[in-house]
């Protein structure tokens, strides 16, 4: 079969590396600059472009992909709208997703257009282990981005090379929220090529929030890529703060981030805080006194409608009646 123009041209698909705007910059006049690694102008609108690019790379080169007929994945988000479209490019596979039964339509939909089957985890199984068990059976193939480190190597070539091609070098801080662990564990990777002086901080959920994307601590447990080795700080944040701060980046920057890019963005702000706290916050300063923050913006906005108008009241729907992102109620950085 033909690789798409997608595959064809996987590197050449713009991942701009934004300034944020020095309004959205509680620190500015600490000598810190934030900039947004914005990956939704990627093919499918998302970074699990690299990420699945990643995974059916390694497999085929690996000859997994060999007598396979079904791939497998545990997803209900954008690796299952990307995986369907991005494997007709390495063989005729048909596509089971394991995702919840009670997963909203706004999510289903785009996984069935997309051509995928949506199964519901086996009783008594998560849907990682579900998916890990399917695809061991005869003609199956899970590639499972949960542990898979081929789906780590085009955010290390990729993401992490766009980044350092636009300071000439490694930021000072890289910050990315944590959900399969494929992101940081890459970029880290590849920054850290380049410099060991990049701090790289990891943003997990708050206990028993819920967020597309990414994870808590607890859920975190089934993940075996090397997220923990990759981070050097970890920082949790909660959920309707974290819709509020993209929003922001729309009204003040015209940018349409999705929810984990203004968690991630949130999680940033909060290590700024806890390194200004202890008097620690010049360590990170380069020989110019800067300290730059690149933070991972996954996706856009536009699959989330619903969940911010069910997380966040009217007034805050507003720029005029909604708090700054980081003086939201009870949620203060």
């Amino acid at each position: 079969m033909e690789p798409s123009h997608y595959v064809q041209h996987w590197n050449e698909w713009p991942f701009p590396v934004i300034p944020v705007s020095q309004s959205l910059n509680p620190f500015a006049d600490d000598g810190v600059e934030l900039f947004a690694a914005v990956a939704y102008h990627l093919p499918y609108e998302n970074i699990k472009f690299l990420t699945v690019g990643g995974l059916l790379r390694g497999a085929q080169k690996s000859g997994a992909l060999n007598g396979v007929h079904t791939l497998v994945e545990n997803t209900s988000g954008s690796t299952g709208v990307t995986l369907p479209n991005m494997a007709r490019s390495y063989g005729d596979f048909r596509i089971k997703l394991i995702v919840p039964p009670d997963i909203p339509d706004g999510k289903r939909y785009p996984l069935l257009l997309a051509g995928a089957e949506l199964i519901p985890p086996e009783d008594g199984l998560s849907g990682i282990a579900t998916a890990r068990k399917m695809g061991a059976l005869p003609g199956h193939h899970n590639l499972d981005q949960y542990a898979n480190l081929d789906g780590t190597t085009l955010h290390e070539t990729v993401a992490a090379q766009t980044i350092i091609d636009r300071f000439g070098g490694a930021p000072e801080v890289l910050v990315s929220g944590i959900g399969t662990g494929g992101t940081i564990v890459g970029i880290s990777r590849g920054l850290r090529k380049h410099s060991e002086n990049v701090t790289i901080v990891g943003v997990l959920l708050a206990p028993k929030q819920e967020i597309p994307g990414v994870r808590d601590r607890d859920r975190m447990k089934e993940i075996t890529l090397p997220w923990k080795e990759a981070t050097d700080e970890i920082v949790e944040i909660s959920t309707r703060p974290s819709y509020l701060a993209s929003l922001w980046f729309s009204w003040i920057m015209g940018l349409t981030p999705g929810p984990s890019s203004g968690f991630a963005y949130l999680g940033g702000l909060q290590f700024l805080k806890q390194r200004k706290a202890a008097g620690t916050l010049d360590a990170l300063r380069n020989p110019e006194g800067k300290i730059r923050v690149v933070t991972v913006f996954p996706d856009s906005n536009r699959p989330y409608g619903d969940r911010f108008m069910a997380n966040l009241p009217y007034e805050y729907q507003k720029p005029k009646t909604a708090p700054l992102p980081w003086q939201f109620p009870g949620y203060e950085i």
